[in-house]
This record gives C-alpha cells, sequence and structure tokens, in this order.
C-alpha cells in the first residue's frame, strides 16, 4: 500500500511533464481506483450532484471571482463580497464547492488562492466554454430525459424539434439559428470554439503533417497557390496555428471561411496575408484547386444528407490528384471510448441532433461524397483524430 501511494504522489508532482499518451492512461487508472474505493452509493451521489459543481462555477464567472483570486493571490470573501457586491455568505457557500471539486484552493478561513483550475477558468477561452456549456446546454440538458419519453425514446434526428428546441421553448429553430439571434451567446460559443481543443494537443504537433501532406515532390506549391483553405474555420486559430508553424519552409496562399458575420467582423485580425472569404457551406463553393482543405468540428454538426451537400461544396472544387480533405473529428471506437468523445457525441445530440461518428460511419459518408480515404489516424490521448481523404480516382 506504501508503494501504491509512493507512486501515486510522483504521478502527482510529475504531472504536467507527462506524455499526453501516457497522461490519459494514468487518467483512467486513477479513474478506476477512485471507482474501486468509493462505495457504489458515494459514486452516484458525485454524479447527482455534479451539477451544483458546474452552476457554481458559472455564478463565481459571472461575478469576476476566479479572475480576482488569480490577479490577488489571496483574497477573503469579505474583500469579493466588496468588489462584487454579492453576500458574502453566498460566495463562501459556492466557494466552497469549488474548494471540493479541486477548482480552488482554500489558503485559510473565508481565504481563498489559485491553482492551475482556477487560472484555466478566469482566461478568455475557458470562461466563453463555461458560458456556452451552461447557457447554451443546461435547459436542453435538463429536459432530455422528458423529450425522449415523449418521443418514444427514438434517437433525435430532427435539428429543428429536438432537446434543443425543446429545453429552450424555440420549436422551428436550429441550434446555429438560436445562436445567430442572440448575439451574447453566440460570442460565447464562438470564444469556446476556440478553446474545444483545451489542453489536448494540436493536431498539427502529433500527426506527421510534414511527410504525409507537404514533402510530396510530385504535389509542388508555389506562393501563388492556396496551400490551405480552412472550411468554417471560426475565427481562425486553427489556420494560424498551422500557419505559423510551417509556412516559414512551406510556401502558399492561406485562405479563412466562414459565415459573413464572423469573418466581417472588425475584431478579427489574421494579418494581410490570409485571405477571409464569407460564404454559406450549403450554398457556396470553397476556392477550387488548394494543395489542402481542412474542416474540424462541422461535419459532426449534421446528418449525413447535409453533410453529403457540406462536402460537395469542397470535393466540386478539389483538384484529383492534388488536394487532400483533411478532417478533424471524433472517431468514435466501437469499444472502450474515453470520456471526452462520449460526452461530445451526448453534446451534439443535444444542440444538434447529430452525432460523433465511428470508423464505419465515417466510411458510409465519405465513400458516398466520392472521396477515398488514404487513412484514419487516432490522437494521442483521447481528443479528436485526423481523416486523410483524396477524390476518388
Amino acid at each position: 500500500m506504501e508503494t501504491l501511494h509512493q507512486a501515486i504522489e510522483a504521478a502527482t508532482l510529475q504531472a504536467h511533464n507527462i506524455p499526453e499518451t501516457s497522461r490519459v492512461l494514468l487518467l483512467n487508472a486513477a479513474t478506476k481506483l477512485v471507482s474501486a474505493l468509493q462505495t457504489p452509493e458515494d459514486a452516484i451521489y458525485r454524479v447527482a450532484y455534479s451539477p451544483m459543481q458546474f452552476m457554481a462555477m458559472r455564478t463565481l464567472h459571472s461575478l469576476g471571482v476566479f479572475k480576482q483570486i488569480v490577479e490577488k493571490e489571496s483574497v477573503t470573501s469579505t474583500e469579493l463580497s466588496e468588489t462584487t457586491a454579492a453576500d458574502k455568505v453566498l460566495l463562501e457557500r459556492l466557494l466552497r464547492v469549488m474548494i471540493a471539486a479541486g477548482v480552488v484552493v482554500e489558503s485559510g478561513i473565508s481565504t481563498y488562492s489559485p491553482n492551475a483550475q482556477t487560472r484555466s477558468v478566469s482566461e478568455r477561452k475557458m470562461g466563453g466554454m463555461v458560458e456556452a456549456i451552461f447557457d447554451g446546454q443546461t435547459k436542453p440538458m435538463a429536459g432530455l430525459p422528458e423529450y425522449l419519453e415523449k418521443t418514444g425514446y427514438k434517437n433525435p434526428l430532427d435539428p429543428q424539434d429536438g432537446p434543443f428546441q425543446y429545453g429552450h421553448n424555440a420549436p422551428g429553430e436550429s441550434f446555429f439559428e438560436f445562436l445567430s439571434k442572440r448575439p451574447k451567446i453566440m460570442n460565447s460559443y464562438s470564444t469556446f470554439f476556440e478553446a474545444s481543443r483545451g489542453s489536448r494537443p494540436d493536431w498539427i504537433d502529433w500527426f506527421p503533417v510534414q511527410e504525409k501532406l507537404l514533402d510530396d515532390a510530385s504535389k509542388p506549391v508555389t506562393k501563388d497557390d492556396i496551400l490551405l483553405i480552412d472550411v468554417a474555420g471560426n475565427r481562425g486559430h486553427d489556420l494560424m496555428a498551422f500557419k505559423n508553424k510551417f509556412s516559414s519552409k512551406y510556401p502558399g496562399r492561406y485562405v479563412l471561411f466562414d459565415q459573413p458575420h464572423i469573418i466581417e467582423d472588425q475584431t478579427l485580425d489574421l494579418g494581410e496575408d490570409v485571405e477571409k472569404k464569407a460564404f454559406d457551406f450549403f450554398k457556396d463553393p470553397v476556392l477550387p484547386d488548394a494543395r489542402l482543405y481542412y474542416m474540424k468540428f462541422i461535419l459532426h454538426d449534421w446528418d449525413d444528407d447535409n453533410c453529403l451537400t457540406i462536402l460537395n461544396n469542397v470535393t466540386s472544387v478539389m483538384k484529383k490528384g492534388f488536394s487532400n480533405l483533411i478532417i478533424e473529428d471524433f472517431i468514435i471506437p466501437m469499444t472502450g471510448c474515453k470520456w471526452m468523445p462520449a460526452m461530445f457525441d451526448l453534446q451534439m445530440m443535444i444542440s444538434c441532433a447529430s452525432m460523433e461518428r465511428n470508423e464505419a460511419q465515417w466510411m458510409h459518408l465519405l465513400d458516398a461524397a466520392g472521396l477515398e480515404i488514404e487513412g484514419f489516424y487516432p490522437p494521442p490521448g483521447d481528443g479528436t483524430g485526423i481523416i486523410v481523404t483524396k477524390l476518388k480516382e
């Protein structure tokens, strides 16, 4: 027992230096250990009460409490009450939950200090995630059991009459239509999409991009050619990561496509050498003959029929034998699915009446789109995988 305790302590101290694959393996082992040590009743209680943690986090985020704890390093509930105008006892009750959850450090009686989680949730991207998931998802989640009972426990398939519409009392409004009419929550989701990878490594840091995509002498790209088109790439965070890593060695243009309200946003500054194009991916084809087309977290929003329409506006302009379409998305395993993709799958059901796909489902969809799959590439941990495709010969 002492050896086990020492091993756990050692892993804890080295947690930030552990490679992603090892980190996830250790996390899974630790989760199994916690499950074994907990009584079944305690485990169920923790699941049942977990929404309380998120509620407390959302409220404290709204008050700017996490930022104050980070900025001041040590702050009392009295000081927080003075700066937020929130009741001192209320703050203590909410923060008590965050301490128990490991989000905030209790450094004294009614005194609070930051840890890594405090710092993370105080940042813009993770704050946007908290806003988006709480404001957008909690009502549909709470209403899901009742919705499924009323619909005879059928898998939700209608993006205009699903759990999201039921929870928000917004019949006929798709998830994206709902957001477009509510700029505040739309901004939260746009920020969340920037942070959707979390701390998981960027695909360009684990996938052999140069070997598989850039070093092929039979597919030359000049400075006047398009190297990468980010299809519906939101604010271009993935495009910029790619460009910052490879543009010094590999020539070519970079183009971001997305909806007009994103592309025309005056705060969107990607530099003069990134082209920005407004489009509707159901109606408008992207630019032709690019070396790489990239889509992240797009197809999981839609059923196969809508996906085929979206894909046609890419495949119709791809150059056979030259262009690749790179899809970054979850690839659900047939067994042993990890926590993150399993949660994302339910999120897609709730938001869009859609789903994350397994390998067979991806093969069926992409074959119907006229694409040949060069390979499925799982991530080093529990994040998104990469699917490399090209036009069928």
